[in-house]
């Protein structure tokens, strides 16, 4: 099927751009959908429907725009709302008013609750008085399963069973969100790209909308913000999704730095004076990596070998890889429908270091820490030198707050292989976030030249890292420039 008068009219109407592809597939595969459900078999007679059909169009795009979403996505984002914004807020009002938070396309309603279970963690019942949570979205079917606030297993993970004990009670098609938190986030429907088709929703001091842009050019994410922006009070925040902050630095809003951590801003709202990364941001503790055997000695101030990729860590691009699907699919986060096909394997072949690292992977992302590094740690007694389990390591130490573990780790995987740019980076952010300008500086530099050079040869095999490779060199020269200003 011919995609291109597809995508040039969607792009046309509302700003839905599929250039990869992973995009293109989706969207080939839902347009396969609509035209046997409206019995359309020839695409030009669907794209005639399309252009005819209002409701068939916005059927189209709802189905195109659905989201994965889970209780406590980028929880760092969270945790910097409730233990920094929001106090800062309470104590601009003074009592005077409630800081007003609101989750735009919020889907089915797991990120609004999620600020509304985090606040009470924090305030308890004083929240009921401090804040108030809305959740908007232009798909009605979504927004009614928001407001019964049920959901199944695959919303849960990441989550403690003692927060899911706390707030949900048993129901019959899963666990439901408790009146006491349901009570206290409302919903409605809103198209952001006609934010005045709602009037009363305005006057926000918070905005989360998190991993939207990613479905539009820059022309529409520009009109987005600016939307939001309308939305919000005089000295408003807009949160996004940790990977597209630069996508979303257009001229709108102000971007700045807090806490580590960079947001926009409209005006001036009850920020600190200074937007400083502090030296402590990640405190260690006491808790160590987990040992393992035959672990290199490196140290900060050894000099990095010149090396050669070997061909074992190129993929041809004929060749067959026979997980290939399950790769995908892990990459999609279908992580219920994967499990059981990789424990079948595993189960054939204790020893397939693909397998245990996708099972690795998938444990990292719903926090399991202990159970990604024991399965890392198996690879590595397979292979001692191998990249993808290094960086999991990684990953999962610094996740977990144990910093001088995962530097040892992302030193070993850029020792091992100097052309693995996402350890370079994920090195500079931890010698950023430490205080370590210098060293920073050095990492965050290799990771342009690198991402420039071959950012195709990180000898990284196995698992989908969710970095944006494309946006990397101008999230580096960001970096460098905030740490050339706090130097002056």
């Amino acid at each position: 099927m011919d995609l291109a008068p597809f995508k040039e009219y969607i792009s046309k109407v509302c700003g839905l751009r599929f250039d990869d592809r992973n995009g293109e597939q989706k969207l080939g595969r839902l347009l396969r959908e609509r035209m046997r459900a409206t019995n359309l078999g020839q695409p030009a007679n669907y794209l005639d429907r399309l252009v005819t059909d209002p409701d068939e169009l916005q059927d189209l795009i709802e189905l195109l725009t659905v989201n994965e979403t889970y209780f406590f996505r980028e929880a760092e984002q969270i945790r910097l709302l409730t233990d920094s914004l929001v106090p800062r807020f309470i104590q601009h009002y003074n009592g005077r008013d409630k800081v007003r938070i609101l989750s735009a396309a919020c889907a089915s309603g797991e990120e609004p609750y999620s600020l509304a279970i985090a606040l009470f963690e924090r305030y308890g019942e004083s929240m009921f008085h401090l804040c108030r949570v809305n959740g908007v979205d232009i798909d009605s079917a979504v927004l009614a399963k928001a407001e019964q606030g049920i959901y199944g297993e695959f919303s849960f993970r990441g989550v403690s069973p003692e927060i899911r004990t706390r707030y949900f009670n048993k129901a019959a098609a899963g666990w439901q969100v408790k009146e006491d938190i349901r009570s206290q986030v409302s919903f409605q429907k809103l198209n952001l790209l006609a934010p005045d088709s709602a009037a009363e929703t305005k006057g926000y001091d918070i905005i989360f909308c998190r991993n939207v842009s990613i479905y539009f050019d820059e022309a529409t994410r520009r009109q987005i913000q600016r939307n939001l922006a309308s939305l919000m009070k005089e000295n408003g925040i807009l949160i996004v999704g940790m990977t597209e902050t630069i996508a979303n630095n257009l001229g709108v809003l102000a971007m700045v730095e807090d806490e580590g951590q960079f947001y926009f801003v409209k005006g001036a709202p009850p920020l600190p004076e200074k937007s400083l990364i502090p030296k402590n941001l990640i405190n260690p503790g006491n808790r160590t990596a987990p040992a393992r055997k035959k672990s290199p000695s490196i140290t900060s101030d050894r000099p990095l070998p010149k090396l050669i990729t070997p061909e074992s860590w190129k993929v041809e691009k004929n060749a067959r890889d026979p997980i290939a699907e399950l790769c995908q699919m892990v990459r999609d986060k279908q992580y219920d429908q994967v499990l059981p096909l990789l424990e079948d394997l595993r189960s054939k072949d204790p020893d397939d270091k693909s397998v245990l690292l996708l099972m690795a992977y998938i444990g990292l992302n719903r926090k399991q820490f202990s159970l990604a590094q024991a399965l890392a740690l198996q690879v590595l007694e397979l292979d001692d030198w191998n990249i993808d389990a290094l960086v999991l390591l990684g990953m999962a130490a610094k996740w977990s707050q144990q910093p001088e573990a995962a530097l040892s780790y992302f030193k070993q995987a850029v020792y091992v292989c100097h052309t693995c740019w996402p350890a370079h980076y994920y090195l500079a952010e931890l010698y950023n976030h430490s205080g370590a300008a210098d060293k920073a500086r050095r990492e965050y530099r290799i990771t342009m030249q690198q991402v420039k050079v071959s950012p195709a040869e990180t000898g990284i095999k196995v698992i989908p890292l969710d970095l944006p490779r494309q946006q990397m060199p101008r999230l580096c020269e960001y970096q460098l420039e905030k740490l050339a200003g706090s130097a002056i």
